[in-house]
């Protein structure tokens, strides 16, 4: 159950403010292909009291990388110009790779169920870029600290439930062979066991595991098993 965080504009008050003087800086990963957007942001958080240090990058397999190198962050930002542009495997694919840092999704809500299969996805909180600066930061500690924000509009609608497996487009991509491929690599099976399994060469195999990071835009089979065992593969 969402612990739904509801609130507008004035409710974070000068108080809050105060207190984020001379904090350490929090560090945010952002993820958006829109350079104008990352820019814009950056320019704006480093004027705020409690200032952020931002590394934006255009792809989230990109922050699933500096992930794994050890890189570490308070929370991510994923923007998308509406909800029906921010893809549900970057999601899932981040919450897999970095379990332990929120994720808050900021786009325009143009579908109220899209930003509900948002926050199904993996999603802490979830952000409608009709609000403004002060409310982005007060729902960024939010999520900081373990909590949620849900904006008052979805709330309004069907609650979004609990967590379960998402049905992914990307899987539409590969053909039923390598579907067949990424069940068994989710299951830890080396290619030679796959290929053994699948009745064919290793060399297939590994030609079908090049195809499969590739079209599931991931950086290795790691990833590809990661995100395969938290979303539904159709056959």
């Amino acid at each position: 159950m969402l612990d739904h965080f509801v609130e507008g504009e004035a409710s974070f008050t000068p108080s809050i403010s105060t207190g984020y003087l001379g904090a350490v800086r929090r560090h945010l990963a952002i993820v958006d292909q829109s350079r104008l957007r990352c820019d814009c942001l950056k320019l704006a958080l480093g004027h705020q009291p409690r200032r952020w240090r931002v590394t934006d990058v255009a792809a989230a397999s990109e922050l699933a990388r500096l992930v794994q190198r050890g890189e570490e962050f308070d929370v991510i930002l994923l923007g998308g110009s509406t909800c029906a542009h921010v893809n549900l495997v970057d999601i899932v694919l981040l919450a897999a790779a970095a379990p332990h840092i929120p994720i808050l999704v900021t786009a325009e809500c143009d579908d109220p169920e899209r930003a509900h299969a948002i926050l199904r996805a993996g999603a802490k909180g979830f952000l409608p870029t009709s609000h403004s600066l002060k409310v982005l930061m007060g729902a960024l500690e939010r999520v900081r600290a373990g909590g949620t924000y849900v904006p008052l509009a979805l709330t309004d609608a069907v609650s979004p439930g609990p967590p379960q497996r998402v049905q992914c487009t990307p899987w539409r991509e590969l053909t039923r062979r390598q579907r067949d491929v990424l069940a068994l690599i989710s299951e830890g099976r080396s290619n030679k066991l796959i290929a053994d399994a699948l009745n064919m060469s290793e060399s297939t195999v590994k030609a079908h595991v090049k195809q499969i990071i590739r079209r599931l835009n991931v950086a290795n089979r790691t990833q590809a098993a990661l995100l395969a065992a938290r979303t539904s593969v159709g056959h």
